[in-house]
């Protein structure tokens, strides 16, 4: 389970990796637990050209700062996390993303990829 140290360390990754970035595409699966009172491919669109101006914490819940709204939140809960890839953010005891997976791993719930790679994705415990 992440706690308030691993969700900072989160934070602080994205914030060095992918302040910045433009987003180029986003993935989010039609999930109740990812998004709720929003389509994903609205949810999707609203997201698209943005750029990444910060990321801040409170909590375990995190937000990315956007050159505008929305600014999506996350809630790191049980098991969340975020990756970066090539990027080594954090290490939780159980993680459900291992070094040696394929990229994205099959747990993750939404992908942020600017016009080189997949910058960052979450996953959320079901």
């Amino acid at each position: 389970m992440p706690e308030l140290p691993e969700v900072e360390a989160a934070r602080r990754a994205v914030k060095e990796h992918c302040v910045g970035k433009k987003i180029t595409k986003t993935v989010i699966p039609n999930d109740s637990k990812v998004i709720d009172g929003v389509s994903p491919s609205d949810f999707e669109a609203s997201l698209l050209g943005k750029t990444i101006v910060s990321a801040h914490r409170k909590g375990k819940n995190m937000w990315l700062q956007l050159d505008s709204p929305p600014f999506p939140s996350f809630q790191f809960g049980m098991a969340g996390a975020v990756y970066i890839k090539g990027v080594a953010v954090t290490k939780y005891k159980r993680s459900a993303v291992k070094d040696t997976d394929e990229w994205p791993s099959k747990y993750s719930k939404l992908f942020i990829e600017d016009c080189t790679s997949i910058l960052a994705q979450l996953v959320v415990a079901k």
